[in-house]
């Protein structure tokens, strides 16, 4: 018998293309619609020198859409109730040298935002558009709670993974086997908590550790001020333990939203073909963030882009991205 073999590639091998979705629901753009959409458009548009890009849309925002992306995207009328792609859109694993698309279940983190309906068929939608092969699973599974180096070790969240409002009926262990079992892994590390303020996803991953290099995580730090400070320092703990390597960058400095510490991160960043998009914040932190990322990634070019405008919307610029591996 030929045996199996499967895995997740890292964020930063070769592209077939990357997904996402035209902002639509507007209740959580406080600022306006418009902005959310034209601050989606410069990223779309920068990853688009790159690689090919297929933006989802609302029939009813395809015309405005059009206007503002460039012409070699790809625009895909769908029914749509949110703009967070790397959570709804499909995780592509190699499985025997072909791509398999996995479709995992979507609450909307936990049943905070309605409807979701639409949503929730996203994967299945791409994956017929697509035409790949594909496997549907009953588990809760957002891609921003995932992160693989390519060689067997996924990077996770307890605080997510494990909250009850995702998958109530498994334990740690059986999440873990399916982790391990459906991404071909060999291990997850399973840090403790994301960022502080981070509640609309429960802690993403995505939003405060992420590999650049298979040995490699990249996080922040922080003074001892900082509401981060402890957890920064469990995970610094928790990597040492594991044998992996850690970079980090200054997080962004402190800001408030009713009282609670705003979710900005500079690891909310996307990995593309021969390029990198990263956030900038207003922040004095900004510069020597984007100088940590160009000196990790010597050979693609940084893109710095306001990411404020994303940040209403409750994510990053990771978060409103998925990529299609090339397989």
């Amino acid at each position: 018998m030929t045996q199996l073999t499967r895995r997740w590639p890292a964020e930063w091998e070769t592209h077939k293309a990357t997904w996402m979705a035209w902002p639509c629901r507007t209740e959580i753009w406080t600022n306006g619609l418009e902005k959310a959409q034209l601050a989606f458009a410069e990223v779309a548009n920068t990853i688009a020198d790159y690689e090919p890009l297929f933006m989802l849309v609302k029939p009813e925002h395809k015309a405005f859409a059009t206007k503002k992306l460039s012409s070699s995207v790809t625009l895909v009328e769908m029914a749509i109730d949110d703009s967070w792609t790397r959570d709804t859109a499909p995780i592509w694993i190699e499985e025997n040298g072909q791509a398999v698309a996995l479709d995992f279940q979507f609450n909307a983190w936990g049943n905070k935002f309605s409807p979701y309906g639409n949503d929730a068929k996203v994967a299945e939608n791409i994956i017929k558009y697509t035409g790949c092969q594909s496997r549907k699973f009953d588990m809760v599974l957002e891609g921003g709670a995932v992160h693989s180096n390519g060689k067997g070790i996924l990077l996770t969240t307890k605080e997510c993974l494990l909250n009850p409002n995702r998958n109530p009926s498994l334990t740690q262990q059986q999440i873990e086997a399916v982790l391990l079992e459906q991404f071909g892994a060999e291990r997850v590390v399973w840090l403790d908590k994301g960022v502080a303020g981070d509640v609309d996803t429960d802690g993403h991953i995505d939003n405060i550790a992420c590999f650049v290099d298979e040995d490699l995580v990249i996080s922040q730090n922080c003074d001892k001020l900082s509401e981060n400070y402890s957890i920064y320092e469990e995970n610094r703990a928790i990597l040492k333990e594991h044998n992996i390597k850690l970079v980090e960058i200054s997080e962004p400095e402190a800001r408030y939203e009713d009282g609670l510490r705003a979710p900005l991160s500079y690891i909310n960043f996307y990995i593309a073909n021969d390029a990198i998009i990263m956030p900038s914040f207003g922040c004095k932190q900004d510069d020597e963030a984007k100088s940590v990322l160009t000196d990790l990634f010597p050979r693609r070019s940084v893109h710095q882009i306001d990411a404020n405008e994303i940040l209403v919307g409750g994510g990053g610029i990771h978060c409103i991205t998925m990529q299609q591996p090339k397989i």
